[in-house]
């Protein structure tokens, strides 16, 4: 069985290089794509991707992206495409800033 799905996750962590950042929770939202040959449970997916960056505290979008696609490729060995997005919305007055990562396997 193929899977395509898309999730759309927001949560509070400690994600940046600043002193504030290292300290207060904030806002990020992940945007996920991912397909496989075999079926992925998003809310599992869901539930580790959260769990991931409470726990590690990632100092940049981009270490954390590399991390989650690495993570999921792992326990998903049949996981053909990946593109997975990181938001801070609140850093910056009026802007809504990020990085994506794309893998193909």
């Amino acid at each position: 069985m193929q899977s395509h799905i898309k999730v759309s996750l927001e949560f509070k962590c400690i994600i940046g290089l600043l002193d504030f950042e290292r300290i207060q929770e904030q806002k990020v939202l992940i945007e996920l794509e991912a397909k496989s040959k075999k079926f992925l449970d998003y809310a599992k997916l869901c539930a580790r991707i959260e769990k991931i960056y409470k726990k590690k505290k990632f100092k940049t979008i981009e270490k954390s992206l590399k991390y989650i696609c690495k993570d999921i490729k792992k326990h998903h060995k049949k996981l053909q495409f990946i593109h997975i997005t990181c938001y801070k919305p609140d850093i910056i007055k009026n802007a809504c800033v990020g990085a994506s990562l794309s893998k193909k396997y």
